[in-house]
């Protein structure tokens, strides 16, 4: 303890004399222990954490698989739940949940949109969740014929009835059904998502025909005793048994169990970590620029560790000297770094909100978050020291002792120093070719003309609850009564209803044209569908660009028409054109009648701008003729601030149904910015992560530059004394930095094409392999290193030969 003492003061003492390179090497440990720190926080709590609950490693989820469909995880059929429930022996509980919006509604406020999870009594047991207050689903409350109950959220519990503890008891009508509320759920339990409501599912599977009736997400936890991967071997004899026995609906049907946290799209998590990986590269830059310092340094310790040698101390308690300088350093910069990914952190869950992830995916700080920066730091200071520290102390004390500070022995290190610097520039332009691409795509999404509107047009989503308005005949009937009363209301310049919104995605549908002919139901095509009132094209600004727009004479008794966007008509029209020719949908065995398209309109990003890869071809067809569902969009223009008429479209929907509420109310702004949140945060992220690499690796190359000069500042001298002119001289002494600089580049273009390809779905109307992006950066980097090598050769050219020969 005496000796560490001792090594600490000396180590202050000797940081303190030199508080310029101290500096330095804080600055540059924080830089790359911050990103380290935000990204590892990012990966730890949508992969790591787990569920919040009793033993969550244990909860797993339970889902078929089908190879014929490339199914990897589907839904179970309510037949298929029950006799795998009775056959299997290895889950200590097996319950089924399906997530569903619901209408909220009652006398205490007015109606609210949720969105809910339909479950199996026993979900609540499983999870060994205790209730905020009442109780929660208990066995029986899911069996036909109970009285219908609903959990509430805390959230619902507060904000809808100010946590007053008398609302257990009270009824609210759910989706129509009045339910009695028997109890809340804890302070952030929104399992298995982001629900607030939890409602019985009666399983009646004798009402439907097997291989029919509802799905769902099976959750269940295995038993104390059994293994993942026995549970797996059960369900799989499970499911190859009823294959055997129903095989008209089983065929190629099999059985999957994933630990919960594992149901996260799979594309975010390799994202996530290829983004740990990008930023532990940013940490190897930052410790190879400090172990170019500390060479440097070395160089001029060299006769301090000979003197020392000569004393009597051996080679590992020098070691040990200079490590624990460094371990000082490297501890700042790891609290700073962890203060600055902390920030990170912040910045990056609020840009979440746009899209929140499950609520079990949380980026607080934890045991894990602190473990790994401190193995950070650990890591950071072997990688970037114990080289240096090898190479300092393993020089002839009689060498040393006679090099007279003239540098000779700091020759021995300078090829391992440019192999620093070719890595720095190589990993630094690897992730600036990153951040040129998410560069690209954020200024694509910034500059992008939308073929719509998107100022002074508000948007709100409505969902008819299916019990009430069961066909679409009655659907139609409220749509057609809503709109008049929405033009109605004062400032609204156009309004229509839709399946959905321009940006936001459709859903596509399979059809044929007339007069084309297919071989198989396999060979039809299929394009995007819009559902949608007259007024659409008005509200959002988009011209007919040929034939004419929907009007009102276009309705349920007049010859169905459809409009379709350029792309469908240079897909399937190739002769250009499509005005009065016929198409239909076709669903399952069933062709709708014929529809005659009647206008052409530009292509409204029906295929969403989250869904680059897909076509955006499509059509439309009137509400009137369609068969329309429960969920529509309302879409208005305004002459004012769009969001000031929200009261005005919430009171025109509950004067005709009391217990309708409208949610997700945005402006189509607001739409945009969450369908392209992704894309800003990694374009932002990765920017960050580029710039502070060049830093980086500028200052590196630099220093090294500058230290080179430095010692062979005689050797310049000599050669200045012998007639070599300045240019000559600058040439000589960059010719080294320009040729780890092309080695860096060379390398680093090969790394980033190499791991560019997982970004691709992050990138906005960006190709990987974007040649203009990779010359950018290829030109960027170098002109920024032949400045890092220039300044400090420049120098070159001011020495005295004079006292550049007689120095010491």
């Amino acid at each position: 303890m005496d000796q560490l003492r001792r090594d600490i003061g000396f180590a202050l003492r000797m940081l303190l004399k030199r508080p310029g390179l101290s500096a330095i090497i804080i600055i540059t440990f924080a830089l790359g222990i911050s990103v380290t720190t935000t990204v590892f926080s990012w990966v730890n709590g949508a992969m790591y954490k787990g569920l919040p609950f009793p033993e969550g490693d244990r909860i797993v989820a339970v889902g078929t698989t089908d190879l014929i469909a490339s199914v990897r995880f589907g839904n179970i059929g309510v037949h298929d739940f029950v006799d795998w429930r009775e056959q299997q022996s290895t889950l200590e509980a097996f319950e089924v949940v399906a997530i569903r919006t619901v209408n909220l509604a009652g006398s205490e406020g007015r109606p609210e949109r949720h969105t809910g999870a339909f479950t199996t009594a026993n979900l609540f047991d499983l999870l060994r969740v205790q209730p905020e207050l009442g109780r929660l689903l208990l066995e029986g409350d899911d069996r036909p014929g109970a009285e219908p109950v609903i959990v509430i959220g805390y959230d619902v519990w507060q904000d809808r009835y100010g946590g007053s503890p008398d609302v257990i008891g009270r009824t609210v009508r759910a989706n129509s059904t009045t339910r009695t509320i028997v109890g809340v759920a804890p302070d952030g339990f929104r399992f298995p998502d982001q629900e607030q409501l939890w409602i019985p599912e009666v399983l009646e599977p004798s009402a439907y025909e097997r291989g029919e009736g509802p799905s769902y997400i099976g959750v269940a936890r295995l038993r104390d005793d059994v293994t993942l991967d026995e549970a797996r071997a059960e369900f799989a004899t499970i499911a190859r048994r009823l294959e055997l026995e129903y095989p008209e609906t089983n065929e190629g049907i099999g059985a999957t169990l994933l630990p919960f946290p594992d149901l996260i799209n799979p594309r975010m998590g390799g994202m996530v970590y290829t983004m740990l990986g990008a930023v532990i590269g940013v940490l190897l830059i930052a410790c190879a620029n400090v172990a170019n310092l500390l060479l440097a340094r070395a160089t001029t310790r060299t006769r301090e560790v000979a003197v020392r040698t000569a004393l009597g101390a051996g080679r590992g308690r020098i070691i040990a000297q200079f490590m624990t300088e460094l371990l000082i350093l490297s501890s700042i910069g790891g609290v700073l770094g962890y203060a600055i990914g902390r920030a990170g952190v912040v910045w990056i869950d609020r840009m979440a909100i746009l899209d929140p992830p499950p609520f079990w995916i949380t980026f607080d700080p934890d045991y894990r978050v602190v473990l790994f920066v401190a193995s950070m730091v650990m890591l950071s200071c072997l990688v970037s020291g114990l080289i240096p520290a090898l190479r300092a102390t393993g020089v002839h004390v009689s060498e040393a002792l006679k090099d007279e500070g003239r540098g000779s022995a700091s020759f021995r290190m300078s090829r391992f120093s440019a192999a620093l610097v070719v890595t720095e520039i190589a990993l630094s332009c690897g992730l600036l070719v990153l951040a040129g691409l998410m560069t690209k795509s954020v200024t694509r999404l910034i500059t992008e003309d939308l073929p719509f509107a998107t100022e002074s047009v508000f948007t709100a989503r409505l969902r008819l609850p299916a019990e009430e308005y069961p066909n679409p005949d009655r659907r139609i009937q409220f749509y057609e009564d809503l709109l008049p009363r929405l033009r109605a209301i004062p400032s609204v310049e156009a309004v229509t209803l839709s399946d959905g919104l321009p940006a936001a995605g459709n859903g596509t549908r399979v059809f044929e044209i007339d007069g084309e002919s297919y071989a198989s139901e396999d060979d039809l095509p299929f394009a995007r569908e819009g559902i949608v009132t007259p007024g659409y094209f008005e509200t959002f600004q988009a011209p007919v660009l040929e034939g004419r727009a929907f009007t009102a004479t276009d309705h349920g008794a007049s010859p169905p028409v459809a409009i379709v966007n350029e792309t469908f008509v240079r897909t399937f029209f190739s002769e250009g054109d499509a005005l009065g020719r016929r198409m239909r949908i076709i669903t399952g065995d069933t062709a709708l009648a014929w529809m005659t398209v009647v206008g052409v309109v530009p292509d409204m990003k029906m295929e969403g701008m989250e869904n680059q890869n897909a076509s955006p071809a499509g059509y439309y067809m009137p509400i009137s003729q369609s068969p329309v569902g429960t969920l529509v969009s309302i879409a208005v223009r305004t002459r004012g601030a769009p969001m000031s008429i929200t009261p005005d479209i919430r009171a025109a929907v509950q004067s005709l149904d009391t217990n309708l509420p409208i949610y997700e109310v945005l402006s189509m702004k607001e739409v945009i910015a969450r369908e392209t949140w992704i894309y800003w945060l990694f374009g932002s992220v990765f920017v960050v992560f580029g710039f502070v690499a060049l830093f980086l690796a500028v200052v590196g190359l630099y220093g090294v530059m500058s230290f080179a000069v430095s010692r062979r500042r005689q050797e310049m001298g000599i050669r200045m004394a012998l007639g070599a002119d300045g240019p000559s001289l600058v040439r000589l002494v960059m010719r080294r930095g320009v040729i780890q600089l092309g080695i860096g580049l060379a390398i680093g273009i090969g790394l980033a094409a190499l791991v560019a390809g997982p970004l691709q779905f992050i990138l906005y109307d960006v190709n990987t392999r974007d040649l203009s992006v990779f010359l950018t950066v290829t030109l960027a980097m170098a002109l920024t290193g032949l400045a890092a090598s220039f300044v400090p050769a420049r120098r070159v050219t001011q020495v005295d030969p004079v006292s550049a020969l007689t120095a010491e």
